[in-house]
């Protein structure tokens, strides 16, 4: 009678390993990523006083990690990694800072409200246990019995507690967020503004009309400009690197073994094995749960091996080995289809042959024996760049030297991406300093400062082609400007809007209506043009000229199409709780921010990769 206690307690049980595990390698110091720097605090940040540690931080970290890589077929770029550890912190910043808060306002959670919050909101882990399914779907009822059992009862009381926190946190949320309302006048008004329209007709002075070509300028006219607009052409602080790479690229013993691979499989496939089951079985790509399936695609779709060797087999063949950069593919073609269909950049329908393939895919990456001689490699480098120059060591070593553009800090650095240490390293140091062994997920390195540039206006020589281009698009808005303000002065002289546009070689267009957060011809979505439309009060009211992202306009109203109120009672309470929650969402946000302001926060997640 305890079978079912005993499926359910598992999943704590793993849970608990999982952590056992991450403390392991936190006190011990191994090194899951190869080498990557160890930090000296235990703590991957402190908030008001409190540790929140490496374990607790990795936890999250690991989760987003996992959920993340479903969506790459090689491993995840840096600059994502770094979004992920910022998300992972935030989260976990988040929730202490609003645990405090529940503490210091005593918050309990009542028997009735664990019971009421399992019993409405099943946790997703709990969906997920065998004994609350049935033909692998989640069953309420079965869920409701296991509540109600009390053999289950230390089961529940593990559940209970770890619920808690959830539910004080949304006890806390309904506290700070309860002061919001919405009135009666608030959703009608939003019904009308959302549901009116308006019909316009405009005389747009575009861009374009005095762009193509662009107006030309003098090298003292721009030198006048850029002497007038220096506060526009002020540059943050600018550095620069000389790297070298040793990348942890796959050697020809790796491609050896994940070949050996394959053909074992090519092997069993030839003695009778099931292609779909062993691309279940063994193939390293998204598709191996679709038994391989690749769907109906293109010639050119694919890398180019892979591409090349499906379309020049026949119908149910299966190939030898092939390789490409993510490693070696066994390809089972199914059939060509030719299929009708407008190619993309054209206008008309073609048909195009499609074919219709599996694969089984093992990837090949670098063996740890290879990271290690990469590795080595990289120490000798520094070494010798610290003895006898950045230089002559790539030089002896046959190392290449790359030289990074220019870059400003915490932004992207050229060949290594986002990299915290090698940014802190350019900016902390002077030409010619050397650094340590730094990594990314693609390579081992070692930088040189190549330049510094201090933060202010720069030469007028080195911003010469942005100050070209800036009085360019002065000189453009001014001629498109003077142009329509002359137009405006017809109008107001008497002319028609279509005798005054005409009068200076534009064109008076009289626009479909359209509501606020729509399209619209001419004025696309440039919220002062569309605001000032729906701003004029009576058909014949015109706009003064009015600078917006296509151009200069003028906007003369000819109708107000105000919205059917009939349909306001079966909007209205959508409308108010559209406008309650966000009203809710404004006011929590203020009120975490505002926390956040008066709390003391120490961050420490970014001065290692994880």
């Amino acid at each position: 009678m305890f079978d079912a206690l005993r499926k359910m307690i598992l999943p704590i049980i793993i849970i608990v390993l999982f952590f056992f595990v991450g403390m392991i390698i936190l006190q011990w110091g191994l090194d899951i990523t190869n080498r990557q720097q160890s930090v000296d605090a235990n703590m991957a940040g402190m908030v008001n006083g409190e540790e929140i540690s490496w374990v607790e931080f990795n936890r999250v970290y690991n989760n987003l990690v996992r959920n993340e890589s479903k969506n790459y077929e090689e491993e995840i770029p840096d600059q994502r990694l770094a979004e992920l550890r910022n998300t992972a912190w935030n989260q976990l910043l988040h929730d202490h800072l609003v645990l405090q808060e529940v503490n210091k306002h005593n918050m309990i959670v009542t028997d009735e409200e664990l019971y009421a919050f399992l019993r409405l909101s099943p946790p997703p882990d709990l969906q997920g246990i065998p004994d609350f399914q049935t033909n692998g779907q989640f069953d309420y009822q079965k869920y409701v019995q296991a509540m109600a059992n009390p053999q289950l009862a230390p089961f529940w009381a593990n559940v209970e507690n770890a619920v808690k926190p959830d539910i004080l946190k949304l006890k806390l949320q309904e506290m700070v967020i309860q002061t919001a309302h919405v009135t009666e006048p608030e959703i009608k008004e939003f019904f009308v503004a959302s549901n009116e329209k308006v019909k316009v007709g405009v005389i747009n002075v575009g861009f374009e009309r005095f762009s193509r070509p662009p107006p030309k300028s003098t090298e003292e006219e721009m030198e006048v400009y850029f002497n007038e607009h220096k506060e526009d052409f002020t540059l943050d602080a600018r550095s620069g690197l000389n790297i070298v790479l040793v990348e942890k690229k796959a050697a020809p013993y790796d491609w050896e073994q994940s070949y050996n691979r394959i053909t074992a499989i090519q092997d069993s496939i030839k003695a009778g094995a099931d292609f779909a089951e062993m691309a279940k079985q063994y193939s390293e790509d998204g598709s191996a749960s679709q038994g391989g399936d690749l769907g109906l695609f293109p010639r050119g779709q694919m890398v180019e091996a892979f591409d090349k060797k499906v379309f020049s087999m026949n119908p149910g063949d299966i190939s030898d080995p092939v390789r490409t950069q993510f490693g070696w593919h066994l390809i089972l073609l199914h059939e060509f289809e030719d299929v009708k269909e407008v190619p993309r950049g054209k206008t008309e329908e073609e048909t195009i042959k499609k074919a219709h393939a599996s694969h089984i895919l093992i990837k090949t990456t670098a063996s740890q024996e290879t990271l290690d001689q990469n590795y080595k490699k990289a120490e000798e480098f520094l070494a010798a760049a610290r003895s006898d120059g950045f230089l002559k060591a790539a030089e002896d070593i046959g190392l290449a030297i790359r030289k990074t553009a220019l870059f400003f800090t915490g932004g992207n650095i050229q060949y290594i991406g986002s990299h915290q240490e090698a940014d802190e390293f350019a900016f902390n140091n002077e030409p010619g300093a050397i650094s340590g062994l730094m990594e990314n997920n693609s390579s081992y390195f070692v930088a040189e400062v190549a330049e510094r540039h201090p933060s202010g206006v720069p030469s007028f020589d080195l911003v010469r082609d942005k100050v070209n281009q800036d009085l360019q698009k002065y000189k453009v808005i001014q001629l498109c400007t003077d142009t329509a303000n002359a137009i405006y002065a017809e109008i107001q002289a008497g002319d028609s809007f279509k005798e005054a546009a005409k009068k200076h070689d534009d064109e008076y267009k009289e626009l479909d209506p359209f509501g606020r957060g729509q399209f619209v011809d001419e004025l696309r979505r440039d919220p002062k043009a569309i605001g000032a439309a729906f701003g004029l009060a009576n058909p014949g009211d015109y706009t003064p000229p009015i600078l917006h992202g296509q151009g200069v306009v003028i906007i003369k109203l000819l109708e107000k199409i105000t919205p059917d109120l009939t349909e306001f009672t079966a909007k209205r309470d959508s409308i108010g709780n559209a406008i309650l929650n966000n009203k809710q969402q404004e006011l929590y946000g203020r009120w975490f921010q505002n926390l956040m302001e008066n709390s003391e926060i120490e961050n420490y997640t970014n001065q290692s990769t994880i």
